[in-house]
């Protein structure tokens, strides 16, 4: 049985970076530390520090769950003595199991199940900017900044899952959206993913828009949760690195040396949130998968709040 672990003495990286879980493995009480999506993969080194000090602060053995290893890095994480799990494929606990057989899952059906950034984009701006029934649809990449030929796989995708229909206006095509927009929240909500592609701690001198408060930075703005020491803001795709190349950004290895926590977005926030802050939208589905009560409460108010 898995159970979710609180850890408020653990350095905010570590709680950011991981979900905790308590698990009764083999007759032993082991902690998991589920590594988030939006993290970029750790180097095995890096692997070896955070363990130690997961190890240390909760006096537990400490496994790793990542969702894939490629071979030099199990490799040495094996050397190293570090514990890991990949679910469905490989697990190294030493003196307990170890099965290191290479295997190859069938292909995720996922993405035939979640919508493409674009898509989500097109959604929620829909339910949340202003309603897009009726617009050609050249006219709705403009609104979105993508190209003609994205927005026809677009169209064909949101039609598909059955959000919307296709409708003929003259000689141009658009989108008839089949329910209300609380509805539509409801049905495509097991469609959307959060809009984080990678979280990175920096050093930034001037921080503010274009970049948009994020995280529990945002939350905090809209409700009693209380803001992190370190605020976090979202940017678009590609941005982090363009500004970490440019130097507007400088990265950092933790974020006890930081001064702001970048999350990078699969789709332009700006294009959804106002002069501060992401859409709440958005912002729930960045923090959906966070296992603290009141943050939940928060983001369900949250969502209550809406003017559909």
């Amino acid at each position: 049985m898995l159970c979710p672990l609180e850890a408020a003495q653990l350095p905010l990286f570590l709680r950011n970076r991981f979900m905790l879980l308590k698990a009764n493995l083999f007759g032993s009480t082991w902690t998991l530390a589920l590594e988030k999506e939006s993290w970029e993969r750790g180097t095995p080194g890096e692997y070896e520090n955070q363990v130690t000090q997961l190890q240390k602060s909760l006096k537990s053995p400490v496994a790793l769950v990542v969702t894939d290893l490629p071979s030099n890095s199990r490799n040495r994480m094996v050397q190293k003595g570090i514990p890991f799990i990949v679910p469905g494929t490989q697990c190294f606990l030493p003196a307990v199991l170890v099965d290191l057989r290479e295997r190859f899952p069938r292909q995720s059906k996922r993405g035939s199940v979640t919508l493409t950034p674009t898509a989500q984009l097109l959604l929620l701006y829909h339910l949340q900017r202003e309603t897009l029934t009726g617009l050609p649809l050249n006219q709705i990449a403009e609104k979105l900044g993508c190209s003609a030929m994205m927005m026809s796989k677009v169209k064909d995708e949101l039609e598909e899952a059955e959000i919307c229909e296709v409708e003929r206006m003259g000689r141009s095509i658009g989108l008839k959206f089949l329910s209300s927009k609380r509805e539509l929240w409801k049905q495509a909500k097991l469609r959307l993913k959060s809009p984080v592609q990678k979280i990175r701690w920096a050093q930034w001198n001037n921080p503010g828009y274009p970049a948009l408060l994020a995280g529990f930075s945002a939350l905090s703005r809209r409700s009693m949760i209380n803001d992190d020491r370190i605020l976090t803001y979202a940017l678009g795709p590609r941005m982090l690195e363009s500004w970490l190349e440019k130097g507007t950004l400088v990265g950092c290895p933790d974020a006890e040396s930081a001064n702001v926590k970048i999350e990078a977005w699969s789709y332009e926030p700006k294009l959804l949130g106002d002069k501060e802050c992401v859409d709440a939208l958005s912002l729930y589905l960045s923090l959906q998968e966070t296992t603290d009560e009141r943050v939940q409460h928060q983001l369900e108010k949250l969502i209550e709040e809406i003017p559909w």
